[in-house]
């Protein structure tokens, strides 16, 4: 008798849970530096916008809607202060950046469309891209150059939250990344750890 009556409250709270909405608005902060790897196109009577092997160290805010458990959409702005430690003495300059990004993480494992896994995992995947605007700040010879911004990423996540499959949502996570990105006629090396919640 106790079995099946647990076996009915088991049941009644995964129906509810299927039932709840499969979206949460939710935001995302990240810390990041980048590393200079190259500049590209054309540059200008004064050189590139970051000419002098500017590194970039950054913050990232990020508000959006989850998905599913599995895709956030959303927008953000972030803050770059570029700088470089080996060049000698070289001005460092700040950048805004306004953008908005995409991300995926599977945390579901399936066989021909049937979900298989009883739990939900602690760790999965994630990748991801971003595209907007990129605003130099008082450039020495260029004043404020604005630029595309573009980048492809990826990396690891940790949910922190986590339970039995179909009775609650996973939503909140840690996660670190490493991506390739484009702005102000430079490529960097985004390395970053950020926080969903």
């Amino acid at each position: 008798m106790a079995a099946v009556l647990t076996a009915l409250a088991v049941n009644a709270t995964a129906q509810y849970s299927q039932l709840e909405k499969d979206y949460q608005f939710m935001l995302k902060l990240e810390l990041g530096y980048a590393p200079f790897m190259g500049n590209v196109g054309v540059a200008g009577e004064a050189g590139y916008n970051l000419d002098k092997f500017h590194n970039a160290a950054g913050f990232n805010a990020m508000a959006g809607v989850n998905l599913s458990q599995d895709w956030f959409v959303g927008g953000g702005a972030g803050f770059n202060y570029y700088h470089n430690l080996q060049q000698g003495v070289v001005t460092p300059m700040m950048g805004v950046n306004v953008f908005a990004d995409v991300d995926f993480r599977p945390i579901w494992q399936g066989l021909m469309g049937l979900d298989y896994q009883p739990a939900t995992i602690k760790w999965a995947p994630v990748i991801g891209l971003r595209g907007g605007v990129s605003l130099l700040l008082d450039h020495p010879a260029y004043g404020s150059p604005i630029t595309p911004l573009a980048e492809l990423y990826g990396g690891v996540n940790w949910y922190y939250m986590h339970g039995l499959r179909n009775m609650g949502h996973n939503w909140h996570s840690f996660y670190a990344t490493v991506g390739v990105a484009y702005l102000q006629q430079t490529v960097i090396l985004p390395v970053r750890v950020g926080w969903r919640w």
